[in-house]
């Protein structure tokens, strides 16, 4: 039941990702380009197709066959994200439309995650929320509810947080110095009392 759950969030982000494609696709185009693929509109708009497919089909539904699907494209994701790093292109990773950030080792922890639990719930044939509902409490509500929850963190680490430790790192050297030598200098000049 936990597998099941656990692949509702992922399947529940891959969702998000697709709708973010569809909505916005010249977003992703660059990021094709980038990994040597055809860059266009029409792949980027096919690829968020099959995202919101087997991200809604894995989580209604489960079964080892959609788990697979869901491991095989956080697959493909944590590898492009690689290929994306490792050319240093200054592209966005294309996962979720005008909100995507730069690819990090976020994108690849988070996928690369994702992937297992997706392989997991494969080989458990974890069920899906309309498989499960029967056992659950208040209809299946709260589960639900946790899922859009854990979509929403899930989303919001692989957009807002690649862009938060990115700017971290932004702060200029001349900068960092200065208050570096202002903290040593506050904590000398501080009197213990």
């Amino acid at each position: 039941m936990v597998l099941g759950g656990l692949l509702g969030v992922v399947a529940g982000i891959l969702a998000v990702g697709g709708l973010a494609k569809l909505r916005a696709p010249d977003t992703t185009v660059p990021m094709l380009r980038a990994l040597g693929l055809p860059g266009s509109v029409g792949l980027a708009r096919l690829l968020g197709l099959v995202e919101v497919g087997v991200g809604v089909a894995a989580l209604l539904l489960g079964g080892w066959v959609l788990a697979a699907a869901v491991a095989a494209l956080y697959l493909g994701f944590t590898v492009a994200v690689l290929r994306l790093r490792a050319g240093g292109d200054a592209v966005s990773c294309g996962c979720f439309g005008r909100a995507s950030a730069p690819p990090t080792m976020v994108h690849v922890v988070g996928d690369g995650v994702a992937a297992v639990i997706g392989v997991a719930a494969a080989v458990v044939a974890a069920p899906g929320f309309l498989e499960a509902r029967p056992d659950l409490p208040a209809a299946g509500v709260p589960q639900l509810l946790l899922t859009a929850l854990a979509v929403w963190l899930g989303v919001a680490a692989l957009t807002v947080l690649p862009d938060a430790l990115v700017a971290a790192r932004r702060v200029p050297m001349a900068e960092a110095d200065r208050r570096a030598r202002a903290l040593r200098t506050f904590s000398l000049e501080t009197p213990l009392t």
